[in-house]
């Protein structure tokens, strides 16, 4: 699962990385942006370890934990998923767990 979750977010990166390069493509890879985190959230949902907590510092600075489930949830919003900067906490998470799993 954690192989899957650090792919995913790699990908949902790379393309947001590339989103102003390709003016063409906005819509293209809007799309797939959305359907990259709903993935995710699905990947995250469907895993064990629903009550493990992920920590995520919002842009303020201020650090909050939120269970693997809600933030499975969070992921289903844009405003969340910026708010937060999901991707890389769910990344460094899964990340963090690979390496001691």
């Amino acid at each position: 699962m954690y192989e899957d979750v650090i792919t995913t977010c790699w990908s949902i990166r790379e393309v947001n990385k590339n989103l102003q390069d390709r003016e063409s493509m906005e819509s293209y890879s809007i799309s797939y942006l959305k359907k990259a985190c709903m993935h995710l959230s699905g990947i995250l949902a469907a895993g064990e370890g629903q009550d493990e907590e992920i920590e995520v510092v919002d842009r303020a600075g201020k650090a909050t934990r939120f269970t693997v489930g809600e933030v499975a949830e969070m992921l289903k919003e844009t405003k969340k998923i910026i708010e937060f900067n999901l991707i890389d906490h769910v990344d460094d998470w899964a990340r963090s767990k690979a390496k001691n799993g």
